[in-house]
């Protein structure tokens, strides 16, 4: 089960307080770099929610990961995608019990991961980092599997 206390602890040791929201979540509106940044995090948070359950080693791996991603850091947007994983991971975890929300949700999730395509120089990005994220827990079953194909056939 997710330790919440452990996530905020690393959270707060990478980036101080980033528990904030971000005051309006609006991706059309957003840069074309946090279009990317919105991309690479929604995929993050889909492979962490793929099994329907988010375990600590899988949100400190993305955590760790958005703090490591050079990409990020150059435009300064760090605290911005540990704010947006944030939001995925809870909308997600709020429709677990509904299997017609659950599909709603991570199609809605989908489509925006797909508005990533019209920047050719982002996909291949995200797609190096779901096999990292899909076996950050040690295991790679199934619904991964099959989460990390939805994703990349939105890619392509």
């Amino acid at each position: 089960m997710l330790d919440w206390d452990k996530i905020k602890n690393k959270t707060s040791e990478l980036y101080g307080d980033a528990t904030l929201k971000m005051r309006q979540y609006a991706p059309e509106s957003f840069s074309k770099e946090k279009q990317f940044v919105n991309a690479l995090v929604i995929s993050l948070a889909l492979m962490t929610m793929a099994d329907k359950k988010a375990e600590t080693d899988e949100v400190t791996a993305a955590l760790d990961l958005i703090n490591e991603i050079d990409e990020i850091k150059e435009l300064d947007m760090t605290q911005d995608a540990i704010e947006l994983y944030g939001i995925h991971i809870e909308e997600l975890e709020k429709v677990i019990d509904n299997n017609v929300k659950w599909t709603v949700t991570t199609a809605k999730l989908l489509s925006e991961l797909g508005r990533i395509n019209s920047h050719p120089e982002y996909p291949a990005m995200i797609h190096n980092l779901l096999d990292y994220m899909a076996e950050s827990d040690g295991n790679f079953d199934e619904t991964e599997k099959a989460m990390k194909e939805k994703i990349l056939a939105v890619l392509n």
